[in-house]
């Protein structure tokens, strides 16, 4: 149902392009908004089923923390700062969302790992979740929202061009230890 839809909302945003530069019809401008706003508003799994990618994209992360009160101010000032909304807020876990992409952060009664602090020595902190966000400004914009709530940087906002060419990082430790990038590059990656 969903792919009809689309295709039809498609037809009509490419005959009413065509129409309003051939007629200049200025009704058609309107259409033409309203469906490129409905053609934006496609999930992840909406574009890949439209064009019939078999490529996988990670759906969820689960977080597991000792102290949920701790470890919720922390994550809601991130994925808040990031356009992520609160899908689920229960005694035992809480839930975030951008509608392509949700991290889960669950206390466990007994935690089954123990993490040491990154010193901020290590080339790479090999054991991370990076997210990665449209430019610089992104990246800097959230160390500073992070900083104002009192979380300091493991890692500053830089370049990294031992990475790749343009890559631009700023790394956090949560309560646990946990250690999340937020980064942007210079243009999407080839896999």
């Amino acid at each position: 149902m969903v792919t009809k839809l689309v295709i039809v909302f498609r037809c009509l945003f490419y005959l009413l392009t065509y129409a309003s530069d051939v007629l200049q019809v200025r009704a058609s401008l309107i259409w033409k908004n309203y469906l490129a706003k409905k053609i934006k508003q496609l999930s992840w799994h909406d574009v890949m089923v439209l064009n019939k990618q078999t490529q996988a994209i990670v759906g969820h992360v689960g977080i597991e923390v000792t102290n949920l009160g701790n470890s919720k101010k922390f994550y809601k000032t991130l994925f808040e700062g990031l356009g992520f909304k609160v899908i689920m807020d229960a005694e035992d876990g809480v839930g975030f969302s951008n509608q392509n992409f949700s991290v889960w952060i669950g206390e466990m009664r007994e935690p089954r790992v123990k993490r040491k602090a990154p010193t901020g020595e290590e080339f790479v902190v090999a054991d991370h979740v990076a997210i990665l966000v449209q430019d610089k400004r992104a990246v800097y914009d959230i160390e500073r929202e992070m900083k104002k709530n009192g979380f300091e940087a493991l890692f500053p906002c830089e370049e990294h061009p031992q990475f790749e060419p343009g890559y631009y990082a700023v790394s956090f430790c949560d309560p646990d230890n946990y250690v999340i990038e937020i980064y942007t590059r210079q243009k999407p990656h080839q896999f």
